[in-house]
């Protein structure tokens, strides 16, 4: 799988590998609701540089941990797949995610920009819940509308693919 390299300055980057001791975070070090396997593939995800090995990494979280609703949420919305039943508990940013992703993917794309923009304003950088918005926009035929977002991101992820 291709990801894009990590800045060595930045002092937030992770390594792809599952963590031995403390939780299992995502590619900014928020705390997931998964195994450490699983969130070393979403971190994948996160860093693709394409739609193709996002797809394979979120497959490879879901697999390697059933119960990550964060990587099955984006999973489903990318294929257009019906909503899989998330049980158990996640953390606060990451019901968010999945409420903005499941916005998106149902079509109501005003109202998950809103989700969007708020949801960012709280987390920072969430790589995959922009991507994801933006390309159900493009597919849905609207081709503006969150510019705002993508220019004022920090640049540690691919904007789009």
């Amino acid at each position: 799988m291709r990801v894009m390299l990590h800045d060595p300055d930045r002092p937030d980057a992770r390594h792809n590998q599952p963590s031995l001791n403390g939780p299992a975070v995502e590619d900014h070090g928020r705390v997931v609701t998964a195994n450490g396997q699983a969130a070393a593939f979403y971190r994948q995800a996160q860093q693709a540089v394409d739609w193709p090995h996002t797809v394979t990494a979120l497959r490879l979280a879901v697999t390697a941990d059933p119960t990550f609703g964060l990587a099955a949420a984006d999973l489903d919305a990318i294929t257009e797949n019906p909503n899989t039943p998330i049980s158990g508990r996640q953390m606060s940013w990451e019901r968010h995610h999945i409420e903005v992703v499941r916005t998106a993917a149902a079509g109501n794309h005003s109202r998950a920009a809103d989700l969007l923009r708020e949801h960012l304003a709280g987390v920072g950088c969430d790589p995959l819940a922009l991507r994801i918005v933006t390309e159900l926009r493009w597919r849905e035929g609207y081709r503006d509308g969150l510019d705002d977002l993508r220019g004022h991101l920090p640049g540690c992820h691919p904007a789009s693919t």
